[in-house]
């Protein structure tokens, strides 16, 4: 590779690109298959990637709410042996701030069209009974956005009032613009037959609260903290960043990293990549098809502007995270790191951990921050959630690719990428960035460990 030093200190059998916690449990699951001749690289000084826990004075508090679902059994098996007595479960609400009121998420139909008012109420039920009956009616439309999806499922009151609005600051584009998909990512359910149950029948179920999870003692971070313990002296290369990626034939031939001033180069019997597969098409060598370059452009990944408040009281509210609806607030959501773990917060005091999705560029994305902080907690103060008075400091962080934005057409575009990425036999790739997909934990892992036999059965197979 061109202005590369071929450098032997570099020389593993396994490259792992990035240290998120993808990148660590591919690293894990190696281990625990007695596989220590690998690497992973890190262009920061800090492992985690987007799922880290800060510590600041006294306080802790996750890089986003993150939680941890009990969805995959044996990824659950994995994350409860490795985590120990640190891991708990935590039951606590969601909620949506709606026009000052809040009311819980996902959506509870009745409380939504009750708290609405008499003409409100008359109108989201009448669009929402229609829905449902032609969904059910099996229409032949199939909606190709993810406005046209709201509206014919959930009726135009209710889809204009909190879906539609709420996912286009979310995601950065107009829901004309959005994939359907994105109602698989973040999207409250309704139905028919629960809003009757509720209405008439007192029925509430409890999966409506989204509130139980599992969650370290320490931090959503311990997680990453854990796994990267379980590593080999050495194994974990901070201040290494991939650079440049060579290919000869059907595989990866080397991988270029940039530490300490110089570029050096590695070449790897497999790699594993967790970096975002636009960054990788455009850093290889030779240059893929034009048609690969032309997708890869147009996939984005969404970034997060974090703002944590350290404040002196004792709780805000109960709510594991509290979405916010209305148009005129540049945040999203927010969470309490205490209700998820007391150790987050010093006794007597709480912190208030708030995002703001923007993409790099946005205005608000270079804001200056005490300009931002006196914002955002005065639009705090207005829904009285916090007081100016009672707010002692605060914390910024911008995360980059946070997640992918799922627009119309965005499988197409991915499919091309992976399938290039895929022609390449001793190349895997996983994770949010390493396969555009707005997976969780409980995924990686899961995929981590299914990669790491394939590497190993691999590694074998070329002895």
């Amino acid at each position: 590779m061109v202005g590369s030093v071929q450098d032997s200190s570099l020389a593993n059998t396994v490259s792992i690109l990035g240290a998120g916690p993808a990148g660590l449990a591919c690293g894990w699951a190696l281990e625990e298959l007695g596989h220590r001749d690998y690497s992973i690289f890190e262009k920061s000084s800090a492992h985690g990637g987007n799922a880290r826990t800060v510590e600041f004075g006294e306080f802790r508090y996750d890089t986003g709410p993150h939680r941890f679902h009990e969805r995959n059994p044996e990824a659950t098996r994995r994350i409860s042996e490795l985590m120990g007595p640190e891991l708990h479960e935590v039951a606590a609400p969601a909620r949506i701030c709606w026009q000052g009121r809040f009311v819980d998420f996902p959506l509870r139909p009745t409380q939504i069209l009750m708290k609405g008012g008499l003409r409100y109420t008359a109108r989201a039920t009448k669009d929402l009974v229609a829905s449902r009956l032609k969904h059910r009616g099996g229409s032949d439309e199939t909606p190709q956005d993810f406005s046209s999806y709201a509206r014919a499922r959930f009726g135009k009151t209710i889809a204009e009032t909190f879906l539609i609005p709420f996912s286009e600051r979310l995601w950065g584009l107009p829901g004309s613009e959005l994939s359907p998909d994105i109602a698989g990512r973040r999207l409250p359910g309704f139905s028919l037959r629960g809003m009757i149950k509720e209405a008439f029948l007192g029925s509430k179920n409890p999966d409506h609260l989204e509130g139980r999870f599992l969650y370290p003692r320490l931090g959503y971070g311990q997680i990453s903290d854990k796994m990267a313990d379980r590593l080999s002296s050495g194994a974990l290369r901070y201040r290494h960043q991939v650079v440049g990626i060579e290919t000869l034939g059907n595989e990866v031939a080397g991988v270029a990293v940039e530490t300490g001033g110089a570029v050096r180069q590695t070449s790897p019997g497999t790699v594993i990549n967790t970096l975002p597969i636009s960054t990788v098409a455009q850093m290889m060598a030779p240059r893929p098809p034009q048609e690969v370059m032309d997708a890869a452009a147009c996939l984005r990944f969404r970034d997060v502007l974090l703002v944590a408040i350290f404040i002196d009281q004792e709780s805000i509210s109960d709510a594991a995270v509290t979405y916010f609806q209305d148009r005129e607030h540049e945040f999203t959501r927010a969470h309490e790191p205490r209700n998820r773990s007391r150790a987050m917060s010093p006794e007597g005091k709480t912190s208030l951990v708030v995002e703001f999705p923007c993409f790099r560029g946005d205005a608000i994305w270079d804001r200056d921050e005490t300009r931002l902080v006196a914002g955002l907690v005065q639009s705090l103060e207005k829904m009285g959630l916090v007081k100016e008075s009672r707010v002692t400091g605060y914390d910024v962080h911008r995360l980059r690719n946070a997640y992918p934005v799922y627009f119309k057409g965005y499988g197409a575009a991915t499919e091309v990428v992976l399938s290039y990425l895929r022609r390449f036999e001793n190349l895997r790739t996983l994770g949010r960035g390493g396969s555009y997909f707005y997976g969780h934990v409980h995924d990686f892992v899961s995929d981590a460990f299914k990669i790491a036999a394939e590497v190993d059965r691999f590694s074998n197979a070329k002895l």
